[in-house]
């Protein structure tokens, strides 16, 4: 299993966002977590080591934004490149998690039928009311 961050910062949401790690963390680390910035591990799923391997060995799981939600809009910048990489990556498992499923169409790749069965999305949902809300678009994605 591995972890990617390829950007970091968040914005609370909805009211499932109230206990959020994300959150309390960068508070404990004064870090401002309405700023959205890449990290400086944000190519770490293609780089490689001496010999020109891969550092993140392939077959893995690897588990995104953990740091921030994939698809909040001021990522859109660096999302492009975050999908180009995971396309060349397609001997990884991909894993989000999003609170934002209503950008889903406006965010994936315009190459998207064309090969990313390596990608699993998930909606998280805190209430019912935000379950009849996001399943209606979650189920239109398939």
């Amino acid at each position: 299993m591995a972890v990617y961050n390829p950007f970091r910062g968040c914005h609370k949401f909805s009211e499932g966002c109230k206990y959020c790690y994300i959150h309390k963390g960068d508070a404990r680390r004064k870090i401002d977590t309405n700023i959205i910035v890449k990290t400086k591990n944000f190519t770490s799923i293609i780089d490689k080591n001496n010999k020109g391997e891969y550092k993140v060995k392939a077959g893995q799981m690897v588990y995104m934004c953990f740091s921030t939600d994939f698809l909040i809009q001021e990522a859109d910048v660096f999302r492009n490149d975050c999908w180009k990489m995971i396309k060349q990556r397609s001997d990884l498992h991909f894993v989000f998690l999003t609170k934002r499923i209503e950008r889903f169409m406006e965010c994936i790749p315009s190459d998207w039928a064309d090969g990313y069965d390596n990608v699993t999305v998930g909606c998280t949902v805190e209430n019912q009311k935000e379950l009849i809300k996001d399943l209606k678009y979650f189920l239109n994605y398939q």
